[in-house]
């Protein structure tokens, strides 16, 4: 006679067809995959309903499963018509891996199947300055101090314009921005054009790396001399 402990471990087949048809309802709705995108096979999906394959092996799958409704509805059909009953812990186990693998899909944001987070470039941001109407010869550090207003820049992944100084030439420049001590700590190229009403260079800078404060962005066309312009990172 089974006593209390194994009564209350036991987990029988209307419980767990209770727990495959709610399961089921959700992944029909969350998780389409008409393409079958990354689905592991009918083989694989019969190993795991008849229990062929060792647990460790069948995570990958059984997470997959969980979260793929066409895989679903077919794991769900062969259990079904298998004569094994699934019961007691291996049953509770199966049940309880696919619905982990639900609730963490829940609780995670969804991306697109066939792209990993590796594979996704963070997006560059927009940022602009006007450097118009500072002199073509002189640096910000031998203008007056009401014209040397510092333009703020977020520390970010940067597509960047600069509408430099009118009189200035088209061409491909050198990008530096340097620290307090001169160093530089980015450098970049970018072409400058005449856009009809500024020569604007553009480049794209990484500031990620780089401490808030104060900084001189420098540029140049060739060998001429740099032009300096100071910037505040934010």
């Amino acid at each position: 006679m089974m006593d209390e402990k194994g009564a209350a471990n036991q987990f029988t087949r209307r419980e767990e067809r209770r727990l495959l048809d709610l399961a089921t309802d959700y992944v029909r709705a969350a998780f389409p995959n008409p393409e079958r995108l990354g689905c592991p096979g009918s083989e694989a999906l019969k190993s795991i309903a008849g229990r062929h394959l060792k647990f460790p092996e069948a995570e990958d799958i059984v997470d997959h499963i969980a979260t793929c409704s066409p895989c679903f509805l077919e794991y769900n059909a062969i259990r079904r018509r298998s004569r094994r009953r699934l019961v007691g812990g291996t049953a509770l186990c199966l049940v309880g891996l696919l619905l982990t693998g639900l609730i963490w899909r829940l609780a995670t944001p969804m991306r697109p199947r066939n792209e990993t987070i590796a594979q996704q470039p963070p997006t560059p941001l927009k940022a602009v300055l006007d450097f118009r109407n500072r002199t073509v010869k002189r640096s910000d550090r031998e203008q007056s101090s009401n014209e040397r207003v510092a333009p703020h820049l977020r520390r970010a992944l940067l597509n960047l314009s600069i509408n430099l100084p009118i009189g200035v030439e088209d061409g491909l420049y050198s990008v530096q921005f340097r620290n307090q001590f001169g160093q530089s700590v980015v450098n970049a190229e970018g072409t400058a054009t005449w856009d009809g009403s500024a020569e604007t260079l553009v480049t794209a800078v990484d500031l990620r790396n780089l401490a808030p404060g104060e900084y001189i962005l420098a540029v140049r066309r060739g060998n001429s001399a740099w032009r300096e312009y100071a910037v505040i990172l934010d």
